[in-house]
């Protein structure tokens, strides 16, 4: 409860800029300015101002306006992100920003934000900007004090959801305190919303797998030309402290210090939430359960999209949150679950509306073999090669060699090994698919095969049975070596010793040499004489 009165300034200064989701917007970035200089509250280098005579408030550090949101008397609100004034030219490319210098000779500049623009406030590139500014602002020699300026409850507000929560709502209702006070209690009212879904008909959690080159990745295009969408790669040193949050070392000055840092899963279901018309993870779930469950079902979706999902050891990277990924278990669902994260401690969710996909090379490794709690939660589908898609080249049936190739890929080894249509698709010339098949084909059925240079040659067609005069062949048989030529190579007749043949590359492939290589020797691959 609210008992005391020195918060009413603040009260005063929500109710004047009139905008509950902006207000939660701008405490949910003053919670980050908190957890980036890393200062605790009354620090002598911390200012959150509440002016009266303006709608503003305001954190300021060493003397410097860092972040401030106000609503002028005529104009949309606006927020104030103090950048380096270097920095201008990195983000001259959106015009929509608006560039305040701060004074006349102040090497720093305000970059002013409408609330019509209020997207542009998670620009990654202007969130560095900011970033980076805050870290030196907090090392300036320009010190306070600022105790006789700054309001303990703004600092308050920005970590305590509960605080924030009451202060909007005495902000939209001047009677509710005297009813508090007065003991009459007082329940807010559920919001009506249109029922009316907004989410995609698809998986929540999808894996699209396949062998290379069938269009995986390509798949994700659709998906970045949405406005909300993130993308990330695995690789296989990612951690739980890179996707969701963790303590990271900074060098400032000399001196390490460590602070938490979110990662891309995180800030992807702040996205999502946000799209909900909520300003943090926290105001979301400070809010009713039904109002929760209407406002994200129609919301926007947002994707994060997780390229080569399966290098990174995924149930590490997921950690505790692999229960929350179920559909029935995210917020504004109908078990909805959250938990409380490690190293922060606060409490999180993940949002209905927000889809995770992911892209899976099948021969880096079988489905079977990730967590079996990861395929409980994710549905997976299937992208074969599409050899549909491929044309004619000098009389080389392109579909027919690739439905040639994969087929006996199979045969001699598995389905997950076959070879994707992304590795003809560009080919527009003879002299192109031979640099395709020396290049590209050939090395990857040397790393299916481990160098069994007669299996390759199966694939090709290029085995004696097969019937394709010796130069027509893309794999050369360069010797082998009876017991006479191992006697005269060593001297001896080396122990255990089974007939050894060597092979190499067609010459003429290997060195460019096109137009000695015959148009037969892919001809030959599918079709036998």
């Amino acid at each position: 409860m609210l008992t005391d009165t020195p918060h009413q300034s603040l009260v005063e200064r929500i109710r004047d800029i009139g905008h509950a989701e902006a207000v939660r917007r701008f405490f949910g970035l003053l919670k980050e300015l908190i957890d980036i200089v890393n200062l605790p509250n009354g620090d002598a280098r911390l200012a959150f101002v509440v002016k009266q005579d303006k709608s503003s408030i305001t954190a300021n550090v060493n003397f410097f306006q860092a972040l401030r949101i106000q609503r002028p008397r005529r104009g949309e609100i606006e927020y104030h992100l103090t950048i380096k004034k270097s920095y201008q030219d990195r983000l001259k490319g959106i015009e929509e920003l608006v560039f305040e210098p701060l004074t006349e000779k102040s090497d720093y500049l305000a970059v002013v934000i409408g609330q019509s623009n209020v997207h542009l406030l998670y620009l990654p590139i202007l969130r560095t900007c900011w970033e980076d500014c805050l870290l030196e602002l907090v090392e300036s020699t320009k010190r306070g004090p600022h105790s006789a300026r700054h309001n303990t409850d703004v600092y308050r507000a920005a970590e305590d959801e509960a605080f924030l929560s009451e202060l909007i709502r005495l902000a939209d209702d001047p009677t509710l305190e005297d009813r508090i006070l007065n003991g009459l209690g007082v329940e807010e009212p559920e919001t009506e919303y249109e029922t009316a879904s907004k989410l995609p008909q698809q998986p929540h959690n999808l894996i699209l797998f396949g062998p290379p080159g069938t269009g995986k990745t390509f798949a994700l295009q659709p998906y970045l030309h949405e406005q909300n969408a993130s993308l990330i790669t695995f690789h296989p040193s990612y951690s739980y402290e890179e996707f969701v949050e963790g303590i990271r070392p900074e060098a400032i000055n000399g001196q390490i210090s460590y602070k938490i840092r979110k990662g891309i899963f995180y800030k992807a279901c702040q996205s999502a939430i946000q799209q909900a018309g909520y300003g943090t993870i926290a105001d979301c779930l400070n809010d009713s359960q039904e109002n929760r469950r209407q406002k994200l079902a129609k919301a926007p979706a947002h994707y994060l999209l997780i390229d080569e999902v399966n290098r990174a050891n995924v149930a590490s990277v997921f950690g505790d949150l692999i229960t929350l990924l179920e559909a029935d278990k995210r917020l504004g669902a109908e078990n909805e679950l959250w938990l409380t994260l490690p190293y922060s401690q606060e409490r999180f969710g993940v949002p209905i509306n927000l889809f995770v996909i992911g892209t899976m090379n099948t021969t880096d490794r079988s489905i079977a073999l990730l967590d079996i709690a990861l395929r409980r939660r994710f549905s997976f589908r299937e992208i074969r090669p599409d050899a549909t898609i491929l044309g004619e080249i000098d009389g080389i049936e392109l579909p027919q060699l690739l439905r040639t190739i994969n087929e006996r890929i199979e045969y001699l080894l598995d389905r997950d090994h076959q070879i994707g249509h992304a590795y003809l698709t560009t080919i527009k010339t003879y002299a192109e698919l031979c640099d395709a098949f020396r290049d590209r084909i050939i090395p990857l059925l040397q790393e299916y095969f481990f160098n069994d240079w007669a299996k390759i040659q199966l694939i090709l067609g290029d085995n004696p049975a097969w019937g394709k005069d010796p130069n027509q062949r893309l794999i050369w048989i360069k010797r082998k070596y009876t017991a006479n030529a191992a006697n005269k190579l060593f001297g001896e007749l080396p122990e255990s010793m089974d007939e050894v043949v060597t092979y190499e590359i067609n010459p003429n492939l290997q060195q460019d040499h096109y137009d000695q290589v015959p148009v037969e020797a892919f001809i030959r691959i599918y079709q036998k004489l």
